[in-house]
């Protein structure tokens, strides 16, 4: 028998509809009504806490997506701190959390450490990572000696700090830091070692004090963790976890790192070296797994570049923290977005036929970098947006390279579907992109009879919405691809 955690009370009350007996068994049995919801009213939380007895209770409180509590945060810890010494689990996630409610439950768990804990996973996202702590004294965590039965420990998105003795931590399933500024790499190093069934480690946006020489340190071996989250760690941190951590089962990869400007080969010198050789199978076998397999290329406005891999079997969002692999760079010259490039084709199985890919390129100018993704994979989906900086070449020179076939074949000739964003004030942009469709796949406009194997047809046209010119665009689409879908998308779109 299992309750939905935010629906508690509806599914009680199906059982006790059933018939007389059952409802007495519902409101007399204490074990169903530990669970501590915040999707319930303040009423039904003070009487599952008063029915629950003195039995270990699980709190829950989810506010994220679609999912919105009765109660709001603060009201919500105001009636259950005083029950958190028999809490066996504490499950926090709230978008939009006030900073004083953490501060409260942390000064509970304290003041009352529940000796039974064995879940603390504190959640927060979007604007309480956008600055809204500068200036505050940071939340304290008591430190986690007190709690020696927990064996998940989740803080995500709330700066904090750990109080002495840290991460005393023994046996942990699941462990992931982010946001917590004091932790350790002696101390962290010590709960891996003494962790040997843990399944899950993330850390992230923290200054991790810097680790003792590599060679001095023994590997730890973790066959049974699965997913390592690295994010928005110092490459040199990223590394030296890399390096000592051996987890030749892991099945989700993400990391997350501004690398710095030198050398060229910059993935190879700073993050995967030599010495992450054992990291090289598990690379190349999450490379072949994903239904979804997604490059973005952006170009920022200090002119770095950003590097986004996703590998994944949902086409979800990705903001969602889950798939197969996931490696965000933020390179500084076109030179280490080539060497990023050849690293990644370098670890994938050339015995294989070519892997499929769905590309977004923004800002992008340089045509030997097609040329390269090109030469290892093969582009399926496309979605263009051109450089509209007052310097930027036009028309785009990748259009001008789609437009126009090599000796034997046509760039991309894989591709079934294109998505373009409009380019204001961009005419020779916009109208290079309806001659490179001609003259891809209008029969009638191009009929010389050496023409190379001609591209595969394209299945899908998306155009983003950007003014009016747009809709004068997708009709003149529509009369070149009458056969193909071609629709307006809006920002919230996918563009595939």
């Amino acid at each position: 028998m299992s309750f939905g955690i935010t629906s508690l009370q509806k599914d009680r009350c199906r059982l006790i509809l059933v018939c007389r007996h059952w409802r007495g068994v519902v409101q007399e049995s204490a074990c169903l009504w530990t669970d501590i919801s915040g999707h319930d009213s303040t009423f039904y939380v003070k009487r599952s806490l008063v029915k629950s007895a003195d039995l270990p209770i699980n709190i829950h409180y989810l506010s994220r997506g679609p999912h919105r509590p009765e109660i709001y945060l603060p009201l919500y810890l105001t009636l259950v701190t005083p029950h958190l010494a028999r809490c066996r689990s504490i499950s926090l996630i709230a978008e939009n959390h006030v900073p004083d409610s953490f501060e409260k439950l942390f000064a509970g768990l304290r003041t009352t450490p529940p000796p039974g804990l064995e879940t603390l996973a504190l959640k927060a996202r979007a604007s309480q990572r956008q600055g809204i702590w500068v200036g505050s004294s940071l939340p304290q965590l008591p430190g986690m000696a007190a709690f020696p039965q927990l064996r998940r420990l989740e803080i995500d998105g709330i700066p904090s700090e750990l109080a002495p003795p840290n991460l005393p931590l023994n046996n942990v399933r699941s462990l992931n830091i982010i946001d917590v500024i004091n932790v350790e790499a002696e101390q962290l190093l010590e709960v891996l070692r003494n962790s040997p069934q843990l399944e899950r480690l993330g850390l992230g946006r923290s200054p991790l004090a810097c680790p003792p020489q590599p060679v001095l340190l023994e590997s730890i071996h973790l066959p049974c963790l699965m997913a390592l989250h690295l994010v928005f760690m110092p490459a040199q941190v990223s590394n030296f976890l890399l390096t000592t951590v051996h987890a030749p089962n892991c099945s989700e990869l993400f990391i997350s790192s501004h690398l710095p400007e030198v050398p060229n080969n910059v993935v190879e010198a700073c993050l995967f070296t030599s010495k992450t050789k054992h990291f090289s199978p598990v690379l190349q076998r999450l490379l072949t797994q994903g239904r979804y397999k997604d490059i973005d290329v952006l170009r920022t406005g200090d002119q770095s570049v950003e590097f986004h891999l996703q590998f994944h079997d949902e086409d979800f969002d990705y903001s969602v923290d889950r798939g197969i692999v996931r490696l965000d760079f933020k390179l500084h010259s076109f030179p280490q977005m080539e060497s990023t490039v050849q690293w990644l084709t370098g670890c994938l199985n050339h015995d294989m036929p070519k892997t499929p890919i769905r590309l977004f390129v923004d800002g992008i100018e340089e045509v030997r970098l097609m040329d390269l993704i090109e030469s290892h994979l093969a582009i399926t989906h496309l979605a263009f947006r051109a450089c509209s900086d007052p310097g930027a070449i036009q028309p785009n020179p990748i259009l001008v390279h789609m437009a126009h076939p090599g000796p034997s074949r046509w760039p991309l000739p894989d591709l079934e579907s294109f998505s373009y964003g409009v380019v204001e004030d961009g005419d020779s942009h916009n109208e290079m992109m309806l001659d490179m469709l001609r003259q891809r796949y209008d029969t009638s406009f191009n009929e010389s009879g050496n023409e190379p194997i001609p591209p595969r047809p394209l299945r899908r046209m998306r155009i983003e919405l950007g003014g009016t010119e747009n809709v004068h665009l997708l009709e003149s689409v529509r009369k070149i691809l009458p056969q193909a879908e071609a629709s307006l998308i809006e920002g919230d779109d996918s563009v595939w």
